[in-house]
């Protein structure tokens, strides 16, 4: 999984702050015509990880208004689906394809990157959208240009474990890349976007299958990011908390390609690498970097740590000082 963030420069005045991030947002997603308030400061972030053929952008900022014009097509040919999930405040009003609707928040709706399309709102701009190419999703959706605009019900179970597991990897984005664990969240993406649009026959059983055991999965890995740092941590509790099995905790978890215990460790031992590299944890001893980790035990950290990264913890804090 790839991901970057951007975030508007406090340096900057209004007008160098907004050209700034436009051109790094155009740069990760797709060319877009954006008017921003005039009678407001000017902020906006953006959060993007990608993972195989899609990817998923977290942002927002103080615009009134965002087109995909046809100049804008004209400079970037880009004709992917895309899922917008709308997570601000006001009402949002979409128009593509001949389509005219008002997104309350927490709305849901399909969109097109090849049609001209234009979202206006009183409120700053607040999306999460999901991004799939055309041929990938005609081969799970028949029409799917029929979709085109027309609200999705957020009620739906394949809608509500969607967003989850989107906003779930997201956060597992923040983690090093791991290939299995690419194409585990790419096909769980794919599935529920299948069942969410509507999907049918055997393309929707399989992906009902799978999409439950998934988004399961999902919950597992968000919980060992939530509390890999507790000693104690254990996958009986997590199937406590899940309420599920301990055995169907660790049966899930080898679909990605580790067990609980190798996914907590790895866990464990990226955060006190990054610890050992970072402002954030130059005032702690070593022994208390591994103690916020997670290890009870110095040696077995120092050991472990040594044989994942091929350096002591003391060299891997030296070589980044340099």
């Amino acid at each position: 999984m790839y991901q970057k963030q951007i975030s508007s420069e406090p340096q900057l005045n209004d007008e160098q702050r907004f050209a700034a991030w436009y051109e790094n947002f155009e740069a990760l997603t797709c060319c877009v015509d954006i008017s921003r308030f005039d009678d407001r400061p000017f902020s906006a972030s953006l959060q993007w990880a990608g993972f195989q053929d899609l990817h998923v952008t977290r942002f927002g900022g103080s615009f009134s208004r965002i087109r995909r014009s046809r100049s804008a097509i004209a400079r970037d040919l880009d004709d992917d689906f895309c899922l917008v999930f709308h997570r601000g405040d006001g009402v949002l009003q979409v128009e593509q394809a001949a389509s005219e609707i008002n997104l309350h928040p927490g709305g849901v709706f399909l969109g097109a990157n090849g049609m001209p399309a234009d979202m206006k709102s009183a409120s700053p701009f607040v999306f999460t959208t999901l991004t799939i190419s055309r041929d990938r999703l005609a081969a799970l959706v028949g029409g799917a240009d029929n979709l085109l605009a027309k609200p999705l019900d957020p009620s739906r179970p394949a809608v509500i474990h969607l967003r989850r597991s989107i906003e779930s990897a997201v956060a597992l984005s923040r983690l090093p890349h791991d290939p299995q664990l690419d194409a585990h969240i790419n096909r769980t993406l794919f599935d529920l976007v299948a069942l969410a649009l509507g999907a049918r026959g055997d393309v929707a059983k399989l992906a009902a299958t799978r999409g439950l055991r998934a988004s399961r999965t999902q919950d597992i890995l968000a919980e060992i990011d939530k509390s890999f740092t507790s000693a104690t941590f254990s996958a009986e509790q997590v199937a406590r908390r899940l309420q599920l099995s301990p055995r169907y905790v660790q049966d899930l978890l080898h679909q990605t390609g580790q067990s609980f215990t190798e996914r907590l460790l790895e866990r464990r031992l990226q955060h006190a690498r990054f610890l050992l590299t970072s402002p954030s944890g130059d005032r702690l001893k070593i022994s208390e970097i591994a103690l916020a980790c997670g290890f009870n035990e110095i040696s077995y950290f120092n050991q472990r740590f040594r044989k994942r990264f091929e350096m002591t913890p003391t060299e891997c804090r030296r070589e980044a000082s340099r």
